[in-house]
């Protein structure tokens, strides 16, 4: 897992760089402080997501094996080297496709303009917004209780998706900017959707869409255009 901060960041681009404009990622590295102050991506910026099954919550670890901790202040640290209670986080997900971060106070974890992170906010606003990203998964297999997500059946629908198979296709995942992700098929054209479905039928990406992680073997997925889920 990968975190960015929703922010305005002065100065040129480079084309196709991450993070790209408004995005700055949330990093550990200087110290046992969390904080959001970074534009490159490295081990210190990707986290472990974990979920904990009692709580229906989840933990955040780092790389070398710290978990994201409330401290007393509302403080987030990556201190812990045990699950506890003030490690545990809600993701409640966002109409824009960003993740607000809910700790064990009930507060909503909100960046301050030094790039610290404190859990002091009683309503997710855009400085608890964060952009989510799974950067291990560039291949999904989706599967409902109908069956898997392949192609539908017959010559004339043969680019037409439906999620009732008994065998997988698999969907390759492009990360764009701000949470959005594309899906191509294994026909090597993007998802496009319409008032009949999702096709996978687009020579370059059309419709952008976000993950939203529920649990660790099922997620939700909104388009970024409409806010409409599939």
């Amino acid at each position: 897992m990968m975190v960015r901060r929703r922010e305005e960041i002065c100065g040129q681009k480079v084309p196709g760089s991450y993070p790209r404009e408004g995005e700055i990622l949330v990093t550990w590295c200087l110290g046992v402080d969390v904080t959001a102050n970074q534009e490159e991506i490295s081990d210190h910026e990707t986290f472990q997501l974990e979920f904990d099954p009692s709580t229906k919550r989840w933990y955040i670890r780092t790389m070398q094996d710290r978990y994201w901790t409330l401290e007393t202040g509302g403080g987030i640290q990556a201190s812990g080297d045990k699950k506890s209670s003030n490690a545990l986080y809600d993701l409640v997900w966002q109409g824009d496709g960003s993740v607000a971060l809910r700790a064990n106070n009930g507060k909503f974890i909100a960046t301050k303009r030094s790039g610290h992170l404190y859990a002091n906010s009683d309503s997710a606003d855009d400085s608890c917004r964060y952009y989510f990203y799974l950067i291990n998964r560039p291949i999904l297999v989706l599967k409902c209780e109908q069956g898997f997500v392949g192609f539908k059946t017959g010559a004339n629908n043969s680019l037409r998706l439906e999620c009732n198979k008994a065998n997988y296709e698999t969907i390759q995942v492009e990360r764009a900017d701000r949470g959005v992700v594309y899906f191509k098929g294994h026909n090597g054209r993007y998802w496009h959707f319409d008032s009949e479905g999702v096709t996978a039928d687009a020579d370059v990406p059309m419709e952008g869409f976000f993950l939203e992680l529920h649990e660790p073997t099922r997620v939700c997925i909104k388009s970024a255009g409409p806010a409409l889920y599939i």
